[in-house]
């Protein structure tokens, strides 16, 4: 105390003139008072400073999401289950995720118009049939406009002509434009998701068939597609079933000697590099590696 009282009382002494000299006296003394801490004894060491640039670590853990508290909560919650109760809720959460793969497939497959190409009778039924199937049996109406449409006039038959084509060329080129609003990459997704909905969905019918679009890369053919196309088309087998031709074929192309058969293969090889080719144009990606997947001919 005696340090913070002797500039004090000489402060006082000295008047106005000497006060701004007695006020940094004071402040360095208070400085040097706050420099030291006191101990439990009474004995006082210096406080350490931190080195400029280092952050103190901190022990409290950050606030933690409501997510996360919710997923631990549902954890804890599921261990305390026996496992019937556990085996359920598995299977419902399977059952939920192949529900939300079903719907993003359904996304992929696209929705294209129906290309409806319609016979004469059709668009007779269509526009006629209207005003007569009110009050009676629909086997009745069929009937009556079968014996009408026999004993149509030449006039007649040109105007329905030329309702058939109207209505049908409608029909192709709505689908051609909604066609070609969508890349030939987009079709080829739709496709293969079409293909899992008919492997996924049971009594899917028609409903998921391929999209047809010229502008999508043909296969690869195989040696054994290859050697089947040229003996199928070349008239041999006319009148013969296809399932029976096809069984003579095979036992043909198995009989054929290595030099016979590298024919085939050298076309095979060759139209392997044209898909290749296509499909890294068209679609803008490399193809996948179908090689070891192209079919071979059935055994005999």
């Amino acid at each position: 105390m005696l340090a913070l009282r002797l500039p004090l009382r000489l402060a006082a002494r000295a008047g106005p003139s000497n006060a701004r000299l007695a006020t940094p006296v004071v402040a360095s003394s208070l400085s040097a008072s706050r420099s030291y801490r006191t101990k439990a004894d009474g004995s006082t060491t210096p406080k350490k400073k931190e080195a400029a640039g280092t952050t103190v670590p901190k022990n409290k853990a950050g606030p933690i999401s409501k997510t996360a508290a919710k997923e631990a909560a549902a954890k804890k919650a599921y261990k305390l289950l026996s496992p019937e109760e556990q085996a359920a809720i598995s299977e419902q959460a399977k059952e939920a995720k192949a529900k939300e793969q079903i719907k993003l497939l359904k996304a992929k497959a696209l929705s294209p118009p129906k290309n409806r190409q319609l016979a004469n009778w059709a668009i007779y039924v269509r526009e006629n049939a209207k005003d007569r199937a009110q009050g009676s049996p629909v086997t009745t109406v069929i009937k009556q406009l079968a014996e009408e449409f026999k004993n149509l006039s030449t006039r007649e038959k040109e105007h329905l002509n030329h309702q058939v084509n109207e209505a049908n060329a409608k029909s192709l080129r709505e689908y051609e434009e909604w066609l070609h609003g969508h890349t030939p990459a987009e079709i080829l997704a739709a496709n293969n998701a079409r293909l899992q909905l008919r492997n996924k969905l049971a009594d899917t019918g028609n409903k998921y068939m391929p999209i047809k679009d010229d502008r999508l890369v043909k296969r690869a053919r195989g040696s054994w597609i290859i050697f089947h196309s040229e003996r199928f088309s070349s008239g041999d087998f006319r009148g013969i079933k296809a399932g029976d031709a096809a069984k003579d074929i095979a036992v043909e192309f198995n009989a054929l000697s290595a030099s016979e058969r590298k024919k085939y293969e050298d076309l095979a090889a060759k139209d392997l590099e044209r898909y290749a080719r296509e499909y890294r144009e068209i679609y803008g990606v490399e193809k996948p590696d179908w090689s070891k997947k192209t079919k071979s001919a059935p055994s005999t």
